[in-house]
């Protein structure tokens, strides 16, 4: 049994989602053809977006290497990165079977008490909650504590999430009604850019300025454009790294290919989604008429946002220079800054598309992610070293991702300061 979720769960999103899309099409009714073409064409979506974020991270590779060289960057925490936090995570089989079905018995006796109105079937991304979870378990030397903790986890990002649909949908577009994106840290995160946006218009001077990349006069609009600005915006990363001529336009090629791909891989992947979406809505109407239901998806589908990748992109420098000038900081972002666009879609979507105040809000959330990040990473290690994963010996390892995982963290510090 375990061994079966084990492989299952190692499939990867762009098989578990066109399989979860499909049994999904099934029970709200779908003719099997619908629901098997609506299930392949999610996968070929997400994958295509995989195809397109390897684009980004098998040439900000180099780059940040290059960085880290040139600067003499060196802190004393490694970055395993969010492939390795997913591993960890599904290490101890027995918990990560308790997990999924607390969390789907949690989430179907919410769902029938109105306490919400989200099915969250986003099965692969339940790996952020069980991580705590397992942060939490072993920590305490409780499974119960770190089920509730990762259950706990799950449903406040559940209930974030949708009661900020609206917002989700006034800035990104009608495609996304009916959608919880649930992943990680975004809806605390989209809740923390909202807040700070709203200080923010009540500082004289600050508050006036507006620089949005959608609002650019027609002269120079070009620049804007997605493949542009990929390519601009590679260059002139692999040229501070000091790259030659010939790598930089390469890199450059391929960043405008990644930013141009991106939104047509979503546009793609929302082709699949859209019959499901109509075919849940009818189903559940007509078994409970007068209630609302949202199915959770991974936040992936909003990368479509040119300014999403612009931001993350420019994010990467910005992080490199946090992680070395904050005082007791030990954590240098290394093999998870390819994922820096996923970390700053709330922050895009709180702030409006106002480039400006998405780098301050950036400024903020990085900062504290590299002092999560800190703060977890002897523990983390312990626990990779528990379940097995391999490592160099006598080093202390972590992940940027960690930092992310707000909610989590603060679930997680409590219980720990409790028990």
């Amino acid at each position: 049994m375990l061994n079966v979720v084990n492989t299952i769960l190692g499939l990867g999103a762009a098989v578990i989602m066109p399989l979860v899309i499909l049994i999904l099409g099934l029970v709200f009714r779908m003719k099997i053809k619908n629901a098997v073409r609506a299930g392949l064409t999610v996968g070929i979506g997400f994958t295509g977006i995989n195809l397109a974020i390897g684009l980004i991270s098998n040439n900000l590779g180099g780059i940040v290497e290059g960085l880290q060289k040139k600067f003499n960057l060196t802190l004393n925490i490694t970055d395993v990165g969010w492939p390795a936090g997913s591993a960890i995570s599904f290490g101890n089989g027995t918990f990560v079977v308790a997990c999924i079905l607390t969390f789907l018995a949690i989430n179907a006796i919410f769902l029938i008490l109105n306490w919400t109105h989200t099915l969250n079937v986003d099965i692969f991304n339940y790996w952020h909650h069980i991580l705590i979870g397992t942060m939490s378990y072993f920590a305490t030397g409780s499974m119960v504590i770190g089920i509730i903790v990762a259950t706990a986890f799950m449903m406040i990002n559940t209930i974030l999430a949708e009661r900020q649909e609206d917002v989700v949908v006034d800035f990104g577009g009608e495609q996304w009604r009916g959608l919880s994106f649930t992943t990680q840290s975004f809806p605390i995160q989209l809740l923390f850019s909202r807040a700070c946006n709203w200080v923010i218009d009540r500082i004289p001077g600050i508050n006036k300025i507006n620089f949005n990349l959608n609002q650019l006069p027609s002269s120079i609009s070009f620049f804007a454009e997605p493949a542009i600005l990929g390519f601009i915006l590679g260059g002139l990363l692999s040229a501070v790294a000091g790259y030659a001529w010939e790598n930089i336009l390469s890199v450059g090629i391929n960043m405008a290919a990644a930013m141009y791909l991106l939104p047509r891989m979503v546009s793609i992947m929302m082709e699949g989604l859209a019959p499901l979406t109509d075919a849940a809505r009818e189903f559940m109407t007509s078994k409970f008429p007068g209630r609302k239901f949202n199915l959770a998806m991974d936040y992936c589908m909003l990368m479509g946002d040119k300014e999403v990748i612009t931001m993350g992109l420019i994010g990467i420098p910005i992080v490199l220079f946090l992680a070395v000038v904050l005082p007791g900081n030990k954590f240098l972002p290394f093999t998870d800054l390819p994922s820096l666009p996923y970390w700053v879609i709330g922050i895009v979507y709180g702030s409006r598309h106002n480039a400006f105040r998405t780098i301050l809000i950036s400024i903020i959330s990085f900062s504290l992610a590299l002092y999560m990040v800190t703060d977890l990473a002897p523990l983390f290690t312990q626990m990779a070293s528990n379940v097995g994963f391999e490592f160099v010996k006598g080093t202390t390892i972590g992940g940027y991702c960690i930092g992310f995982e707000w909610v989590g963290y603060i679930l997680h510090k409590i219980v720990t300061f409790i028990f």
